[in-house]
C-alpha cells in the first residue's frame, strides 16, 4: 500500500469501532453458572437442589473452565457425577446464567444442604424469532435439558455410555429439534 492515502494514516484508524461504548465496569452484564443436579431413581428423575434456593448459582472466575466449577460443586455435595453438560443460557435481571445439567448417581445419603424433589414435565418457554422469552422457569430449563439429553443419548456415544441407565427414561422426552416433524422418525 505504499504511496496510497491509506498508508499515510495511523494503523489504528483501520480498526472497526467498538460494539459498545460502555467501559468495563459494573454496568456490564455479569455471568453466573447455574448447576442443576439430577439423578434417576426407580420412580423417575429427581432434582437435588440447595435447601436455600431453587438452584445452585456459582461465581465463575475467568481462569477456570465452567465445567470444572460445576464439577467442584458436585463433589462438594458428595455426589458422584455421571455427566456434565451445558444445556442452556438465559438472561435474568442483570445477569446471564449459563446452566449445566449435572447427572449424578443417586446418593446413598443426601447432603444435609440438599433437597430431593421429583422432576415434573413442563412446557418449554417460547420466545419470538428475534428475542428471548420474557420469563423462563427452572422446570422449563430442566425440561429443555432432558429433551436435549434425549437427543444426545441417541447421537453421542460418550453421552449414551455415561447415561446408559437413563436411556429408557429419556425416551419419554422428544428431542426438541424433531418434535415439529411428528412421530415415526428414524433413529
Amino acid at each position: 500500500m505504499a504511496g496510497s492515502a491509506e498508508s499515510d494514516r495511523p494503523y489504528v484508524e483501520l480498526f472497526v469501532p467498538a460494539l459498545t461504548n460502555v467501559s468495563w465496569s459494573t454496568e456490564i452484564v455479569g455471568q453466573t453458572l447455574e448447576a442443576l443436579f439430577v439423578c434417576l431413581r426407580p420412580d423417575g428423575a429427581h432434582r437435588l437442589r440447595p435447601i436455600h434456593a431453587p438452584a445452585l448459582r456459582l461465581g465463575w472466575r475467568p481462569d477456570l473452565q465452567p465445567a470444572d466449577v460445576i464439577l467442584g460443586a458436585v463433589r462438594r455435595y458428595g455426589l458422584r457425577p455421571l455427566l456434565l453438560h451445558s444445556t442452556s443460557w438465559r438472561f435474568e435481571g442483570a445477569r446471564v446464567f449459563l446452566t449445566y445439567v449435572a447427572a449424578v448417581a443417586p446418593p446413598d445419603e443426601l447432603d444435609q444442604y440438599l433437597v430431593d424433589e421429583p422432576v415434573r414435565r413442563s412446557d418449554l418457554a417460547r420466545g419470538d424469532a428475534m428475542g428471548g422469552t420474557p420469563e423462563i422457569g427452572l422446570a422449563q430449563v430442566v425440561e429443555h435439558a432432558f429433551r436435549h439429553l434425549s437427543w444426545l443419548v441417541k447421537d453421542d456415544a460418550a453421552v449414551r455410555e455415561a447415561l446408559s441407565d437413563w436411556v429408557g427414561f429419556l425416551e419419554a422426552y422428544e428431542p426438541e429439534p424433531f418434535r415439529a416433524f411428528g412421530p415415526g422418525l428414524p433413529t
